[in-house]
């Protein structure tokens, strides 16, 4: 038998306008979403246990689940609702309120002025991808790549 590996790269261009529309969430909350589920600057282990909370709220709502469901789908929802669930005024200027966002998010953290400079930093990094309300062309897609790794007999 022989084995050999094939990459393959799959591009989809993601309308934001069509999922805000979907999950009821505004464009200028999706790098507050972003952040509290985990990006490249945000670390997951530093959200661990604000995801066990979701979960652990949301299973208790529901009932239990597959593992594997509650990681991933259940996840997202419960994130969502948390940032929908926001007090309005904290919505309005995410930036301005993130230590109050941290200290719903990670109460038991220790490291606050750390936490907050790296939630601050993925803010910005993804805010520059977000729409300027004054622009009269439409509202470029998010191009996903996904690289996979197939294994062939």
């Amino acid at each position: 038998k022989q084995w050999y590996q094939r990459r393959v790269a799959i591009t989809a261009g993601i309308d934001r306008e069509k999922i805000s529309g979907c999950l009821s969430l505004p464009l200028t909350l999706f790098p507050l979403l972003s952040c509290l589920l985990g990006n490249d600057v945000i670390n997951y282990e530093m959200l661990e246990e604000f995801h066990r909370r979701l979960l652990k709220d949301s299973e208790e709502e529901e009932g239990e689940r597959k593992k594997d469901e509650k990681e991933g789908i259940q996840l997202v929802s419960a994130v969502i609702d948390f940032v929908k669930e926001l007090d309005p005024e904290i919505k309005t200027d995410i930036s301005s309120n993130v230590s109050t966002i941290i200290k719903q998010v990670l109460p038991e953290s220790e490291n606050t002025e750390e936490i907050e400079a790296l939630f601050l930093s993925g803010l910005e990094q993804y805010k520059e991808s977000q729409p300027i309300p004054d622009e009269t062309e439409p509202v470029p897609s998010t191009v996903v790549t996904v690289s996979v790794v197939e294994k062939e007999k």
